[in-house]
């Protein structure tokens, strides 16, 4: 006669495993995805099998039991001494000689299991001991971290100027001189002897509100406040500022009539026309010097920020496939740019190369230079570009460009002029944004798509950059003499 064993544990309720799975029927299949290293050993990818069960407890101390035997498998056939055969065998485990345990629960949380027999019990066993191997003994409480002493708190001052020792090695002069002024205001205004823990939103906001006094406009205190921003964050990170809220942050921001005004006030693209007249070999010659020529160049074709490219090194002209390019980068002895997005590589436009772009570079590389402009100083206050925007400012003038009544023209109308050209083109946002740098604001973009190639941008983009220019002569203006002003 088989002797009867009756097991009770007491567990906490648990969801169901990942390798559960229930039919429609009711009836639970145990499913179970077999590495990818062991896919051509094991002969197939995925286990399932039916537990013959619509009990969830059984289903689930099934599951626990074939998961551990499945991973012990796995092992054994990583060791390479177990025969495929007897691996077929073993994924073609028949649970139908098993059968349904009797579980009877109690209101408290516990249950018993009724086993027959010495075999069965032993199984039991190990099901239930997997099932409530994680679950019954509690975790250890973790020992309280040794006090540390109290660290006094600095004055806003004291913060500001750490701040700015901070930011001095990796920073341009001029941007660490606008960022010391900001704080040396809010400095003022809250007082040099506060704590910096004692800072609050209604501090910060009095300090917008004596700005907007002083005139200031709303550009001008959101670029102020965007640095008083990131002084607080430097100071939670540092362990200085305690508070969990960043006072800086969302104290001011445009209404929508600012906006509007700011998309109505801001750069206009240049018409053909005046493309035409701003880069005629005679107004090319008469206003820019020979860098500034290039420059300007560089930027009809490219759309490319006006330091993006009074930074160009000899380095960033490369070839991609056969495709010559030009790459904006951060990499070099005084680069910077403005955000990830802008690290791009641009194909250079056919018209580019017939204007002598690459000669160029050959002929710098020759003379031992390592800059496309080599006159311009690495680490000028303004930055790199600021020789390049001046001089095409004083060519807008020459040539009496007009703006009209709203609105301004400067180095940056070149990189909205490109932008709406290809837009009239038909050219794609996604490769628009490749092109000039920007960021789409979409993660599933980022995610799941790649960067267009040099050659598949310049198929799209390059037909749309043609303009009505005597190349030939063009080319002349830009080989001419120089004048006698320098990019500095």
């Amino acid at each position: 006669m088989a002797q009867s064993w009756t097991l009770a544990w007491t567990i906490q309720a648990m969801r169901l495993p990942h390798n559960l799975v229930r039919h429609s029927s009711g009836v639970f299949h145990f499913r179970l995805r077999i590495p990818p290293d062991l896919h051509a050993a094991a002969g197939l990818k995925v286990v399932k099998r039916s537990l013959r069960t619509r009990c969830p407890r059984t289903a689930q101390a099934w599951a626990y039991v074939l998961t551990a035997r499945y991973h012990a498998i796995f092992i054994v056939l990583r060791s390479g001494t177990m025969p495929k055969p007897t691996l077929n065998d073993l994924l073609n485990l028949d649970t139908s000689t098993t059968r349904p345990y009797e579980i009877n629960s109690s209101p408290g949380g516990g249950f018993s299991v009724k086993a027959e027999g010495a075999e069965d019990h032993a199984r039991a066993m190990e099901a239930l001991r997997l099932l409530t191997a994680s679950r019954v003994a509690p975790a250890p409480t973790p020992a309280a971290p040794p006090e540390q002493p109290t660290r006094p708190s600095l004055s806003v001052a004291r913060a500001a100027n750490e701040w700015v020792q901070f930011l001095t090695p990796s920073t341009l002069r001029k941007t660490l001189t606008i960022k010391r002024a900001a704080l040396t205001s809010f400095v003022g205004h809250v007082g040099a002897t506060k704590s910096i823990n004692d800072v609050y939103r209604p501090d910060v906001a009095g300090w917008v509100q004596a700005l907007r006094n002083e005139g200031l406009s709303t550009p001008t205190i959101l670029n102020k406040l965007s640095y008083l921003n990131g002084f607080f964050e430097w100071a939670k990170g540092a362990g200085h500022f305690t508070n969990s809220d960043n006072p800086a942050k969302g104290q001011l921001t445009y209404s929508h009539r600012e906006k509007r005004q700011r998309r109505k006030h801001g750069f206009k693209a240049f018409t053909v026309d005046q493309v035409k007249m701003l880069y005629s070999p005679e107004a090319l010659s008469a206003n820019l010097s020979e860098a500034a020529r290039w420059g300007a160049v560089l930027g009809l074709y490219t759309g490319a920020r006006v330091a993006e490219v009074g930074q160009l090194t000899l380095d960033d002209f490369i070839d991609i496939g056969g495709v010559p390019c030009v790459r904006i980068t951060d990499e070099g002895d005084g680069q910077s740019l403005k955000n990830d997005a802008s690290i791009r590589t641009l194909p250079l436009h056919p018209d580019l190369l017939r204007l002598g772009v690459m000669d160029r570079v050959s002929t710098l590389r020759a003379a031992g230079e390592t800059r496309f402009f080599p006159d311009v100083k690495v680490g000028s206050v303004n930055g790199m570009g600021n020789w390049l925007s001046k001089a095409f400012s004083r060519h807008l003038d020459a040539c009496k460009v007009d703006p009209g009544a709203i609105g301004r023209v400067g180095f940056h109308s070149l990189r909205k002029t490109v932008i709406q050209a290809m837009q009239t083109g038909g050219v794609s946002s996604e490769h628009r944004a490749q092109f000039v740098g920007h960021d789409l604001d979409d993660e599933h973009h980022a995610a799941y798509s790649r960067d267009y190639t040099p050659a598949e941008q310049l198929k799209v983009i390059g037909p749309t950059l043609r303009w009505p220019l005597d190349l030939a002569a063009v080319r002349g203006a830009l080989e001419g003499p120089k004048t006698a002003r320098k990019a500095r």
